[in-house]
């Protein structure tokens, strides 16, 4: 469900959404996408960005909820360019945050973020730019968001997302970088664990 002030645009793979500031898309944890993915489980959060930089300095890519101060949470820092995969540890910890200067306005950038349960990594345009040690979080999410609201609002387009529910290798981030179409066609079957499909006009 698209909540807020939002449109279609070109994308990187035919169509985007693009967000307004305080727009999202939003999902309910289901059976696939359940509530503690990202508690323990591997997983790899795959998406192309474009932002305009509108908004506050921190913008939610990816936002798990409930949570008053956030669970697991995907940012963009629009006044250092960095990314940050943060999440609830006792309280609200960086799990792992990249240099900055590798996000730009206006650019389209493929960001990846995943966990083999023993590292958090973060991928940029199919390169490794970060890796820490992991760290379980909470986990017991209700309700998935690409985008988020009030002051950390992302804005700009936003195309062909994937979560999956295992960690992909760097040959296997290189491939979903040239679309998750292209990446699905390509791998093997058995490797295909959850996930969740691609931005589209006809739906999710």
């Amino acid at each position: 469900m698209i909540k807020g002030d939002s449109k279609w645009d070109k994308g990187k793979f035919g169509d985007a959404i693009h967000l307004n500031v305080g727009a999202h898309v939003e999902m309910q944890a289901s059976d696939t996408l359940h509530g503690d993915l990202f508690k323990s489980d591997p997983f790899a959060i795959s998406v192309w960005i474009n932002p305009t930089f509108e908004g506050g300095a921190w913008q939610q890519i990816w936002r798990s909820l409930p949570g008053a101060s956030g669970h697991n949470t995907f940012f963009v820092n629009k006044d250092q360019g960095l990314l940050s995969w943060r999440g609830q540890v006792g309280g609200w910890t960086v799990l792992c945050q990249t240099d900055g200067g590798v996000v730009k306005k206006d650019e389209w950038t493929h960001v990846v973020v995943q966990s083999d349960s023993k590292k958090f990594r973060i991928y940029v345009n199919g390169k490794m730019t970060k890796e820490s040690d992991f760290q379980e979080t909470r986990g017991a999410n209700a309700i998935y968001r690409l985008g988020g609201e009030g002051g950390e609002g992302y804005g700009g387009a936003i195309d062909d997302a994937a979560v999956f529910s295992r960690a992909l290798d760097e040959a296997e981030i290189k491939t979903l970088g040239n679309g998750v179409e292209e990446f699905l066609s390509v791998e093997p079957q058995g490797k295909l664990t959850t996930r969740w499909a691609h931005i589209k006009r006809s739906g999710f």
